[in-house]
């Protein structure tokens, strides 16, 4: 009988391997492709790139919302959206809307290719705050919304609807941040066992995510990425696959919800371009500030043609996304954190920059709104993560346990930090700072 020749066994595995995650890599790119390929037929066959040329500013800005949509715990809408409505002068619920509609595309054609490439996903997560998030998201739409105008808006001033998301994104970034000022974590790739206080916690995550979703067009990922990630402790390379799958849901009702019943992506166009109607009701501007039915004067197709901006984008975010869900893939959970805290930082200052209210044309009431909410939201989000164990009643870290790498996220500080809880004197062993062992102190 011959011997086993293992390290053939070995490289036939890999082989192997890589040819699945080939093969898989290239059914999700086909979904992509095939977003497009239908884009050009529609395009083409309804004569509607004219109108896909005057709305280039929509694809611009989803060439890096998509690539944030795919690779972040924050949606396409956390760049569109501030986007929008703080340098384009877009209405709050016209980005809203846009950001839910864009989402169906690029955040569906990233979870198929999460999907598809068997990325790590919480799946009892995700089972439990999505149809918490979409009921958050009908009841906003129910008890904020005023349904008998234009877009379907809420009844919450648009200044103050920005803020909410910001210091919710700004709250994000500090903790984690915080989080990941330990050069020695543990990261878990499953979830814990679901006791009451967890599961509480993700349907009152899931609430709240939609309720914000409906507001912004984005949040429910945000809110399920801060729960699974800093509080229940799980690798962000399975928090934003799950928050990618979660937003992607709601932003499909969305779709249905105020695109299609509301009749929202049904735009037309007069001879001058434009917008003189949306579900079939004419649509004018009665006041400088103000749109409503029934007005005789047309709305510019720059800021109300929502049907143009969601068209000029498909094709974008069909490619964009996925290419940010691979991206993800390939990084640390160190590099993945900076990225979340710089994108969570660009967006709290251009809230601050380019926000009519703040330090433009100062608004006393909205200063200090968004003042004392960033006390509450940003130093209750800490509060949580600093006693998470205790709230959520998780179990201690058992020290006496062995580690794998996949279990443990070291930083380029972690020998300091050791050596600190250890209390033992240190050297220098290439720039880094090693505990000494009992024979070195002697």
């Amino acid at each position: 009988m011959s011997p086993t020749d293992f390290e053939s066994t070995i490289d036939a595995g890999r082989t192997q391997r890589d040819a699945v995650r080939r093969h898989r890599s290239r059914v999700a790119l086909g979904v992509s492709t095939g977003v497009l390929v239908t884009w050009l037929l529609y395009v083409t066959a309804a004569g509607q790139w004219g109108r896909v040329g005057d709305q280039w500013v929509s694809a611009v800005t989803m060439v890096s919302g998509s690539f944030v949509a795919g690779s972040t715990p924050q949606g396409g809408g956390a760049v569109a959206f501030p986007v929008f409505t703080k340098v384009l002068d877009i209405d709050a619920e016209v980005a809203r809307t846009f950001s839910l509609v864009i989402q169906t595309v690029g955040m569906g054609t990233a979870a198929i290719a999460i999907l598809v490439t068997r990325r790590l996903v919480a799946w009892r997560a995700v089972g439990i705050v999505l149809p918490a998030a979409l009921t958050g998201f009908l009841l906003g739409a129910l008890l904020l919304g005023r349904s008998d105008q234009p877009f379907w808006p809420s009844t919450l001033p648009g200044p103050y609807v920005k803020v909410t998301f910001t210091l919710l994104v700004a709250a994000m970034a500090v903790v984690v941040y915080l989080g990941y000022r330990s050069h020695v974590l543990e990261r878990l790739v499953t979830m814990p066992a679901l006791g009451p206080r967890i599961l509480a916690a993700l349907v009152i995550t899931g609430l709240i995510g939609g309720l914000l979703s409906w507001l912004v067009g984005s949040g429910a990922d945000v809110t399920l990425y801060l729960t699974v990630v800093v509080l229940l402790g799980l690798s962000p390379r399975v928090g934003i696959p799950s928050s990618v799958i979660v937003m992607a849901g709601v932003s499909i009702v969305g779709f249905l919800v105020l695109g299609i019943m509301d009749g929202q992506l049904s735009v037309h166009l007069d001879e001058a371009g434009r917008v003189a109607s949306v579900g079939g009701d004419t649509v004018g501007r009665i006041d400088a500030d103000t749109i409503g039915f029934g007005s005789a004067t047309p709305l510019d197709a720059g800021r109300y043609d929502l049907f143009g901006l969601w068209l000029a984008a498909v094709p974008v975010v069909g490619f964009g996304a996925p290419l940010g869900s691979w991206a993800v893939s390939k990084v640390s959970d160190r590099q993945l954190a900076r990225f979340v805290v710089a994108l969570a930082t660009a967006e709290t200052m251009s809230t601050v920059i380019f926000l009519d209210g703040l330090i433009r044309e100062p608004d006393a009431a909205l200063i200090v709104y968004a003042a004392l909410g960033g006390v509450v939201v940003i130093g209750g989000l800490w509060m949580l993560e600093r006693h998470r164990r205790a709230i959520l009643g998780l179990p201690p870290v058992n020290l006496e346990r062995s580690f794998g790498r996949s279990r443990l996220d070291v930083g380029p500080r972690f020998r300091e930090q050791l050596a600190a809880l250890t209390d033992r004197p240190t050297r220098d062993d290439g720039g880094d700072a090693v505990p000494m062992s009992e024979e070195e102190e002697q």
